[in-house]
């Protein structure tokens, strides 16, 4: 699919300065890490029992296609069986790439035709509505709850679970290009093993940090899949081949053809043999050594295999994904700078954790729990109450005083008819006031003389002037 001009653009000559500059901080962190000193077996057998206690069993593949069949059956209820009328549905999204977790949702794209023309939005809503109804009405027979319609979203959804396989559902329309997507991702996956585990162990990470919700302008899954898949194909050698030797001719025929040229890169000769722990490591210090980077419009890009310099319409972007079948968009663009940040805390201590094991000073029970088990909120500490007038009753001059006024100016401090009282900045100069009228009587303190600021100290004497302390 065609970029939509004027929405990004790539440079190519900004695009090899930023390479040089990536390769320059990558290579300056390889070698403060010494990652190539540690011996990594340790840190595989831990990632190997996390894999193995994240990924899905059977039950959950047949739970899922059970889901489908549920509902297909909607489908036929809503239109029937008229040729033409009825439409295909197809999963997509994680499920279809074989890279979710038992508790992940399924994604459903409800098919009309097999062209690659979108329906308008209009009629992609009117179709979520017939469904949410039908949705609605089996409620209380107990084979679906929780039906929600999100229709202003940008790509409008309905949400339910289906009580007979527990399996939370989005229902969307003409998602064909995501279908697409997730078809060329999981016959990709097939190339090397890695690939899949490795994006198991990034998302589980990420979901234990908090930084895998589109909704908190963290990453979505799919730019966590084609950050890991970027990873893969920038390595030495690379461990998967740029997209744009596997894509020919029309969008149909891609998947075809990928699968051919899949088998052509796997019957290779020269083969990459990196450790499933050491491509962990690297993968956090790779994005740690970028990340002053992408403000300066560092992209990923899977068709190339390489990292570019790419200007997104949109400013303030955090991170930069390249959409491999439509290069116009980010897909991380939901990223904003306090997602970022959040990102990258979460990135850096991470690398600390990973070489504080390496270094013997954790074990792996600990690393487990540190990376892939969420850890509870620590809240802030509230902040400091604001000054309080204080009252000294100091017989028998009745002196009041209200110690070290800082940075509240707008502070009003009420005192009695016939007060004197005197304001005396903190670092010299006094300032009499008389405090004439009602009973209780409300005073604005003067801005004291810079370079002092705003910080007072305030006494009251009803009798006159004292000497003050």
């Amino acid at each position: 699919m065609e970029s939509r001009s004027g929405v990004a653009e790539e440079n190519t000559v900004s695009s090899k300065g930023i390479r040089k500059k990536v390769k320059n901080s990558e290579s300056v962190a390889l070698q403060r890490y010494k990652i190539d000193t540690y011996n990594l077996v340790d840190l595989d057998k831990v990632l190997n029992d996390v894999y193995c206690s994240c990924r899905p069993v059977s039950a959950d593949y047949e739970a899922r296609k059970d889901t489908l069949k549920h509902i297909n059956a909607l489908a036929f209820d809503i239109y029937g069986d008229s040729k033409g009328g009825r439409p295909v549905l197809k999963a997509y999204g994680s499920f279809a790439m074989d890279m979710f977790f038992a508790r992940s949702d399924l994604d459903v794209s409800i098919n009309f035709g097999d062209g690659v023309s979108e329906l308008p939005r209009d009629s992609k809503l009117q179709i979520l509505e017939r469904f949410a109804e039908k949705l609605r009405s089996l409620q209380g027979e107990g084979h679906v709850r929780n039906v929600v319609s999100i229709l202003s979203a940008r790509v409008p959804i309905v949400r339910f679970l289906d009580q007979r396989t527990s399996v939370e559902c989005d229902l969307a329309v003409d998602s064909k290009e995501s279908v697409l997507n997730s078809r060329i991702i999981q016959i990709i996956s097939q190339i090397d093993d890695r690939f899949q585990k490795l994006c198991l162990l990034i998302k589980h990470w990420a979901k234990a940090h908090d930084v895998n919700s589109a909704l908190r302008n963290t990453l979505n899954s799919i730019s966590i899949t084609l950050l890991v898949a970027h990873h893969l194909q920038t390595q030495d050698p690379p461990i998967l081949p740029p997209f744009s030797l596997l894509f020919k001719g029309n969008i149909i025929t891609y998947s075809k053809f990928v699968n051919k040229r899949t088998q052509e890169f796997l019957n290779r000769e020269k083969r990459n043999k990196e450790s499933l722990g050491r491509l962990f490591v690297t993968f956090f210090v790779k994005l740690q050594s970028v990340e002053f980077l992408w403000r300066q419009g560092l992209c990923v890009s899977l068709r190339s295999g390489l990292w570019i310099s790419k200007r997104w319409r949109r400013a303030g972007v955090g991170i930069n994904v390249e959409d491999f079948l439509d290069v116009s968009q980010n897909v991380a663009r939901v990223v904003n700078d306090r997602g970022a940040k959040k990102i990258y805390s979460s990135i850096n201590q991470t690398v600390e954790e990973l070489f504080e094991f390496l270094n013997g000073k954790i074990d792996g029970a600990h690393l487990k729990d540190k990376l892939f088990v969420p850890q509870p909120l620590v809240e802030p500490p509230p902040p400091p109450p604001a000054p309080q007038v204080e009252v000294y009753h100091q017989p028998p001059h009745h002196i009041y005083r209200c110690d070290e006024f800082k940075g509240h100016h707008n502070k009003r401090p009420r005192f009695g008819n016939g007060d004197h009282i005197t304001v005396r900045h903190r670092h010299g100069g006094e300032e009499p006031i008389h405090a004439a009228g009602d009973d209780s009587h409300a005073i604005d303190l003067p801005p004291p003389p810079p370079p002092f600021g705003r910080v007072y100290r305030i006494y009251c004497d009803k009798f006159g002037p004292q000497n003050l302390p």
